[in-house]
């Protein structure tokens, strides 16, 4: 299993006082907008991803996120945008990890091992 790097992502609330959620839509390689996938956050004002949403791509392209504020009937506000690079893409995986036996030996001192100072000998 893979590591990928966590991203977060974080906006000012809303001046208005009726708003009940936030929303988050993104678009791959493309412009953001209220058709792209999204996902209700709540009241949340920061989120981290991909922990918060597991649909986000994980994807190494270019990413458009907006972010609304939705009020207490379903309104939304403008969308607020930004785009990055969130490059949640592994690099390919080591190949050919082999093991050799080696001529030389390793001795361990048991007087030097408790001062971290062991010593190599060969054949």
């Amino acid at each position: 299993m893979a590591k990928i790097r966590k991203r977060k992502i974080r906006w000012d609330a809303s001046n208005s006082t009726d708003i009940v959620s936030f929303k988050v839509y993104w678009a791959v390689g493309e412009k953001v907008n209220y058709h792209s996938d999204c996902v209700k956050v709540g009241m949340c004002k920061e989120i981290i991803l991909p922990d918060v949403i597991p649909s986000f791509p994980l994807t190494q392209d270019k990413i458009e996120i907006g972010v609304t504020a939705v009020n207490e009937v379903g309104n939304e506000s403008d969308m607020a945008k930004f785009s990055a690079p969130f490059q949640f893409s592994v690099p390919e995986t080591p190949e050919n990890l082999i093991m050799e036996n080696l001529e030389t030996f390793y001795v361990s001192d048991p007087l030097n091992a408790l001062s971290g100072r062991d010593s190599q000998e060969s054949n």
